[in-house]
């Protein structure tokens, strides 16, 4: 009997020591933990850019988060995973990063304190059995550091959690803004007014750029200090004054990048009707011959929604056109293309790059199309069905889309006439040569709506503020299929509707074998 009293009595002993055990490993877990990051690109894992960033505080760095807690699904562990996300970034700090939880929600004094530091409140609806309730929830962090500060109102998406802080406290640190210009004057989208999907693109540059429109026809030559220029879509002819000044402005190295359509869909006509810009020589120039043609891939393309007649309606219906080429094969060796999975390119020009190249002139191609397409001289229609087949005339091949060169490079105008429009103060300032400088080209303008997060790459590029383009990359992505033969698709939906009854039915016969046998 007292044996069995005391294996019982060791048994007991035994279950509570391994469940206190257990709650102390859960309780040292919150606070001391690791991870096994699996993904492809290291998603998980915080970057060597976020640890240099890091690295570079050099007084403190308050982080105040503000969060209500108890919040329900999808928001239920955000708090904990912007928290953790915070003690990463501050184990690289040296000791300067501090980490404060606020839960404002029952207390008056701290929202007004959160509202100072710009962090709003949302409407979030509580559930419950009997009832669905509104209320005003936090979900924001306020940064400070030193006289600055900054803050993410709300933080509600986590798929680029690392990028928002490390963006955040590195415009803290960075202090002013570069600026960033786009050209008017040609019928080009405003950036600061327009709307649709470029919004989201201003709102993007505007985190960390200061945007400004740059009117190349005024009396007084473009302002100084420009970090970059965007030349996106015009749809007249840049005169001689023009491409003077933006031959000037790459001389005085201030990267540009063109973005440059030449043909625009008319769904009235069903016509592609050409568009001319003028900036064919001046590119040339610089070692890049933009095409007028359209790049069709039947492959792998696009949708564009087009009229079609429903009885005495018509219905604009999303039909896939080949000139909408979904585009994959993208430089690896470029930090502005690489991790973004495809691209689609309306309405895209192919590049050519006469060799050889200018001394001093790094060409890297950034985007081709896949090996399938073609291009297409003297376009007539958008149609789809005019595409079905191809033309005895269009060449196959992967034909650059967009191109960027770095280097120094010799003027358009080196040997020639400066234009009368031109003032005496200004003239004064020509040159002939570059400094070292950066240059993009695209074939395409309807491009850079459908591909925002390629745009924040490229002009973080330019200005050569590449610390987070590996980070923004690093957002987690679902890559698209490669595109299926028909056999191949046959195949599968045969392996689908047949596979399961196939095997069950070997099953059962080697299964009736091995009974008879037995």
């Amino acid at each position: 009997m007292d044996l069995r009293k005391n294996l019982r009595l060791n048994s007991g002993v035994q279950l509570v020591a391994v469940v206190v055990i257990c709650v102390l490993l859960n309780i040292l877990a919150v606070q001391h933990f690791s991870r096994l990051d699996l993904t492809q690109d290291r998603v998980h894992t915080l970057s060597q850019a976020g640890r240099a960033l890091m690295g570079r505080l050099e007084r403190p760095l308050i982080v105040k988060v503000w969060f209500t807690k108890g919040l329900e699904a999808p928001y239920n562990n955000h708090e904990q995973l912007v928290v953790d996300k915070l003690q990463e970034l501050r184990a690289w700090s040296r000791g300067r990063m501090e980490i404060v939880v606020i839960d404002p929600t029952n207390d008056s004094d701290l929202q007004e304190e959160a509202q100072r530091y710009g962090v709003l409140p949302n409407d979030y609806a509580f559930r419950t059995e009997s009832r669905t309730e509104l209320k005003k929830v936090w979900m924001g962090v306020a940064f400070l550091y030193g006289e600055r500060q900054a803050t993410l109102p709300a933080v509600t998406n986590l798929s680029a959690l690392e990028y928002d802080l490390t963006r955040t406290i590195k415009s803290l640190l960075d202090g002013e803004r570069k600026l960033v210009g786009y050209t008017t004057g040609h019928q080009e989208p405003d950036l600061l007014t327009a709307k649709g999907p470029l919004e989201n693109l201003r709102a993007k540059l505007s985190e960390a750029y200061e945007l400004r429109a740059v009117d190349l026809t005024a009396r007084e030559a473009p302002p100084e200090g420009l970090d970059a220029l965007l030349i996106v879509g015009p749809q007249g002819v840049y005169g001689a004054l023009e491409q003077y000044r933006l031959d000037q402005l790459i001389m005085d190295g201030v990267p540009v990048a063109f973005f440059l359509t030449n043909y625009k869909p008319d769904l009235n006509t069903m016509r592609a009707v050409p568009v001319l810009h003028g900036l064919e020589a001046l590119l040339g120039n610089y070692g890049v011959e933009l095409n007028r043609d359209l790049v069709a891939d039947r492959v792998s393309n696009g949708k564009m929604r087009f009229p079609v007649r429903q009885g005495s309606y018509l219905v604009y219906t999303p039909i896939n056109l080949p000139l909408i080429p979904n585009v994959s094969d993208l430089s690896q060796d470029s930090v502005v293309v690489r991790g973004l999975g495809t691209m689609q390119f309306p309405f895209v020009s192919s590049i050519d790059l006469p060799e050889p190249t200018a001394d001093g002139v790094k060409v890297e191609v950034l985007a081709r199309a896949s090996s399938q397409a073609g291009r297409i001289k003297n376009v007539q229609r958008i149609d789809p069905d005019a595409y079905k087949r191809r033309d005895t005339s269009e060449e196959i091949g992967a034909w650059p889309l967009i191109v960027s060169l770095q280097g120094t490079f010799k003027s358009f105008h080196a040997g020639r006439d400066i234009p009368d429009a031109v003032g005496p103060e200004e003239a004064a300032g020509r040159a002939n040569e570059s400094v070292p400088t950066r240059v993009v080209v695209g074939g395409s303008a309807d491009f850079i709506a459908n591909n925002i997060p390629f745009m924040v790459n490229l002009v973080d590029w330019m200005v050569q503020d590449e610390e987070l383009i590996s980070i923004r990359s690093k957002t987690v992505q679902v890559p698209m299929m490669r595109p299926l033969e028909p056999r191949e698709r046959d195949t599968l939906k045969a392996v689908n509707l047949l596979g399961g009854t196939v095997f069950l039915l070997l099953f059962g016969v080697l299964r009736r074998i091995s009974r008879r046998r037995a």
